[in-house]
């Protein structure tokens, strides 16, 4: 029972995603949608599925019966009747997805209301992967008539890229397209990159027209969409994989690069900072370390709010960069006169500061008119008086998105900062880690608006500390995986802790100056203490233990502002991420997913070896100083095994050659 509880913060277990294959054409079955559609194991989609949005940008889940699968050489099938329910409302559609060896894929819905339903969108999507049509050019056929070339841009459309589509075709590799086309409604695409998913989104109807709308009781409606490959390319049918272990993956550690790692940073939300003192000694041991206090005194964040992070500051040894929320529509200097007042009184010289409108944690569709608020220039302007001498930071208090849709204008910031989110749009486990395919989209896009000014993230986890397109996170009483959580069990497992390797990882040669992780206790957390919602085994041992996203808090501090190493690794399912220090090489990886991994090191001279995984994992939460002391020896060209979402630390014992 603790296995599961570890790698992943829940005992529930998702269902196992069965792949289906009619000669060249394969795709993956996963709780009604289609995953991964491959052809000759080149993916030419990301998904197909069927999706109920309520007003608010709810997603219910599909409640699936008369579910019937079929496979044979020539052809699959899947059909299932779906019910979606959003109170007592309730709308049926009966889905079937039918793919041949011939390379086509169809996908049928019929739509029945049984009672009038409010909806902000009801219909099929198509995912598009990035690989194979970011930089590629597509042919669109628009709704309205005429057929268009257009070449999908590196940077990441702050609203919809295309519009009024009836099909789409694009060419992932030289000689084979693949046309979609769609029927029932008039389609656009969203670019998912915004939101960190690793996709293009294809769906109806379009977001300019009034929205909710309502789908009549007893009246149906259908959609269509068709998949169509061509290849002309000879291509051989690939052999059969040999039974048995795959060889290891070869993961070859190179020389240090000029770039440097980001400064880590915890967040802490004001609310908390009195709480956090019960865990200033585990804290502490983060020397190098900041904390990123957010204060927002209309959320009833309170002047005694900053005197306990003022504290936890000077029991911790971890200095503060600052965060402020405006509620002003206008003038901005009062807030943040006030604050930095308040700053002064408690003994915090910030490291940095930033403040943002209370309005741009809420997102606004393109097109839309922002809500009143203080101009960008007027904010750093106030800043720069009230903090003199003191980096002044924009951006947005949300996610990328939000930042992209409304760009601080050059000259109204220091550095640029924003967070990230993977449960948007899914929330289960394989979505949360594809999300790292996005973020070297999202840096390039935000250095295009950044230009040379210091690029911060954070705060970053699995889960939400808000909700830019609902009334607040999601509750989970029951740990489950729930888009935009509140609170999400795996930010307190071994995912999380693996994902936020692969997150460092990925940013990592793109020289990000600030990285913000986590928070000392709550929701996101480094170390555990009573909460008011269940955590299954962590509410049963002493308060006081380390998450296991504390080891990796501690591993990247101790690699902040070190030169990163350069690493060769093949499998995107290991995160990799290493550093020099003292003459000596050091290296963090993670397996990024829920299967054991044989890697074999190569460029490493000899090693120690610290291995979090589910065998080690009481240990590293029970006693965590033994626990980072506790290390085995590694030989130079070393093969280890990492567990599913199993983290390795490795450090040479000897100077790098």
């Amino acid at each position: 029972m603790s296995r599961p509880l570890f790698l992943t913060g829940t005992a529930s277990l998702e269902p196992p995603v069965r792949n289906l294959a009619a000669g060249a054409l394969s795709a993956s079955y996963d709780r009604g949608a289609l995953r991964w559609v491959r052809w000759h194991g080149r993916e030419i989609l990301r998904g197909l599925s069927f999706l109920v949005r309520t007003p608010g940008w709810g997603t219910p889940d599909a409640e699936i019966s008369e579910l019937e699968i079929a496979e044979d050489t020539a052809q699959f099938s899947v059909g299932y009747t779906a019910r979606y329910r959003n109170g007592a409302a309730i709308v049926s559609a009966r889905i079937r997805f039918t793919g041949t060896a011939v390379g086509t894929l169809d996908a049928t819905a019929t739509i029945l209301p049984e009672t009038d339903f409010e909806t902000n969108r009801t219909g099929f999507v198509v995912l598009h992967p990035l690989d194979g049509v970011v930089g590629r050019e597509l042919a669109v056929e628009h709704a309205s008539g005429g057929t268009k070339a257009f070449v999908m841009p590196e940077a990441i459309s702050p609203g919809q890229p295309l519009f009024d589509i009836r099909a789409i075709t694009h060419s992932p590799e030289p000689g084979l397209t693949v046309a979609v086309r769609f029927e029932g409604d008039v389609f656009e695409m969203e670019d998912h990159r915004n939101w960190s998913d690793a996709s293009f989104k294809t769906y109806s109807r379009p977001i300019g027209l009034p929205y909710p709308y309502r789908l009549e009781a007893g009246t149906p409606t259908r959609q269509s969409v068709t998949v169509t490959v061509r290849d002309d390319l000879e291509r051989k049918q690939p052999a059969a994989a040999a039974s048995g272990a795959s060889d290891p993956t070869t993961v070859t550690i190179g020389k240090a690069t000029d770039v440097r790692l980001p400064r880590i940073g915890i967040g802490l939300p004001a609310a908390l900072a009195d709480a956090a003192l019960a865990v200033a000694p585990q804290l502490s041991t983060l020397v190098g370390a900041h904390l990123l206090l957010r204060y927002d005194p209309s959320a009833g964040d309170t002047p005694e709010d900053i005197g306990a992070a003022a504290e936890l500051s000077r029991r911790t040894g971890l200095a503060i960069a600052f965060e402020l929320l405006l509620a002003a529509p206008a003038d901005p200097r009062p807030e943040i006169a006030e604050a930095a007042r308040l700053l002064a009184d408690a003994g915090i010289a910030p490291l940095s500061v930033a403040a943002f409108p209370k309005v741009d944690e809420a997102s606004f569709q393109p097109g839309e008119a922002r809500p009143p608020a203080p101009a960008e220039a007027a904010i750093h302007a106030a800043l720069r008086e009230s903090f003199p001498g003191i980096p002044a930071g924009s951006g947005s208090p949300a996610f990328f998105t939000e930042l992209n849709r409304k760009r601080p204008p050059a000259g109204s910031f220091d550095f640029i900062t924003h967070a990230t989110a993977p449960t948007v749009h899914a929330a289960d486990d394989l979505s949360v880690i594809e999300t790292l395919q996005s973020l070297p989209h999202i840096l390039r896009s935000a250095r295009a608006i950044a230009g040379s000014a210091p690029h911060h993230i954070g705060p970053i986890g699995i889960g939400a500390r808000l909700n830019p397109y609902g009334p607040g996170p999601a509750p989970n009483p029951d740990n489950g995986r729930v888009g935009l959580a509140a609170a999400d069990p795996r930010q307190r497992a071994l995912l999380g802790a693996a994902w936020h390797v692969g997150y460092a990882a990925t940013i990592a040669p793109f020289g990000i100056d600030a990285l913000v992780l986590g928070a000392p206790v709550g929701p996101f957390g480094l170390v555990s203490t009573p909460q008011a919602y269940a955590r299954p085994w962590w509410d049963d041992v002493a308060e006081g233990s380390a998450y296991p996203l504390f080891h990796v808090a501690a591993d990247l501090v101790d690699a902040s502002g070190k030169p990163r190493l350069a690493i060769d690794i093949a499998n995107p399912a290991i995160g990799a991420l290493g550093w020099i220090a003292n003459g000596r090489r050091h290296v963090v990886l993670a397996n990024l997913s829920d299967r054991p991994v044989a890697l074999h090191l190569t460029g490493l001279g000899a090693a120690t070896l610290r291995r979090l995984d589910a065998e080690s994992f009481e240990a590293a939460a029970l006693n965590p100083s033994a626990f980072r002391e506790a290390t085995v020896s590694l030989p130079a060209e070393g093969t280890l095994t990492l567990d599913a979402y199993a983290v390795a630390t490795l450090s040479e014992t000897g100077a790098a050659a």
